[in-house]
C-alpha cells in the first residue's frame, strides 16, 4: 500500500532584527506555528542558513536558502 502525498502549506515571515546595530531583515520559514529554519542575509550576496539555532550552510541566493530548509525539514521528519 503506497502512502498518499498530502500538501503542507509552508509560509515565510519576515522580521526585523538589530545585530552588529545593524537591522537586518530575517525571513523565518513556518508550518503551522512551527519554525522550520531562518535565512539571515550576509555581505556580499550570500544567505546563511539557520535550523535548530545552529548555521547549517551558507547559499547563494534566497530560492537556494528555502529550498535547502525545506530538503533538511523533508529528511527529518
Amino acid at each position: 500500500m503506497s502512502k498518499k502525498n498530502k500538501d503542507i502549506e509552508v509560509r515565510i515571515e519576515e522580521t526585523q532584527k538589530k545585530i552588529n546595530g545593524e537591522t537586518i531583515t530575517i525571513n523565518t520559514l513556518m508550518i503551522g506555528k512551527k519554525e522550520i529554519g531562518q535565512v539571515v542575509p550576509q555581505d556580499s550576496k550570500k544567505f546563511a542558513v539557520v535550523i535548530d539555532n545552529r548555521n547549517e550552510a551558507t547559499v547563494k541566493t534566497l530560492d537556494e536558502a528555502i529550498e535547502y530548509i525545506i530538503r533538511q525539514w523533508n529528511l527529518n521528519d
